[in-house]
């Protein structure tokens, strides 16, 4: 099975950005456990004026945002998928666009083969797909990164659409049943 990395096109330098976000969503809370307290805060946001800003359909910093077509791609992969609004707010425009924060389950994928710096983070990232296989959308557990790695089919199927703003980036992958062992006399 094929796995990719769910990036925001960087290439897009009038994505919308919202502004505040991480000081009251913290990163400690965007766990299953914590998901419910997330209730209780505030979860509309201005945006970052700039000129012809572009709504993308995802938004990786600070926090990971999809955009309402890409959550309901996402729920017909995962229906039990849990996500939480968030608005967007353009002050200016008199705008608030919706946008979905999600909280994917954390996978322990990571293969023996993945490599890692001094500082803890990605030198090299392999996954272990047979780990990896009964799920289309999540997180890596062991890494610092937040990656969020979706399986071909959900690749796909965002490709197939007219998504702005979304990069996907292959990962390594090994113990699947393509790989070439040695045999043992």
């Amino acid at each position: 099975m094929n796995y990719f990395i769910l990036s925001q096109d960087e290439r897009i330098s009038n994505a919308v950005e919202p502004v505040g976000i991480a000081q009251i969503i913290k990163k400690e809370l965007l766990t299953l456990d914590r998901m419910e307290e997330l209730e209780e805060l505030e979860r509309q946001f201005p945006v970052l004026e700039k000129n012809d800003l572009l709504y993308i359909d995802f938004i990786e910093k600070p926090i990971a945002l999809f955009s309402d077509a890409v959550k309901q791609l996402v729920e017909k992969y995962v229906p039990s998928m849990p996500f939480k609004a968030v608005v967007l707010t353009d002050m200016p425009k008199l705008m608030q666009t919706l946008y979905w924060l999600v909280i994917p389950p954390k996978v322990p994928c990571l293969s023996s083969q993945t490599e890692f710096h001094l500082d803890g983070t990605l030198k090299k990232l392999v996954i272990d797909e047979t780990i990896a296989a009964p799920y289309s959308f999540f997180q890596i557990e062991g890494i610092k990164e937040n990656y969020i790695v979706i399986n071909i089919e959900l690749a796909e199927s965002i490709l197939r659409r007219a998504f702005q703003g979304i990069r996907l980036h292959k990962v390594q992958t090994a113990g699947g049943w393509h790989e070439i062992l040695p045999i043992s006399k």
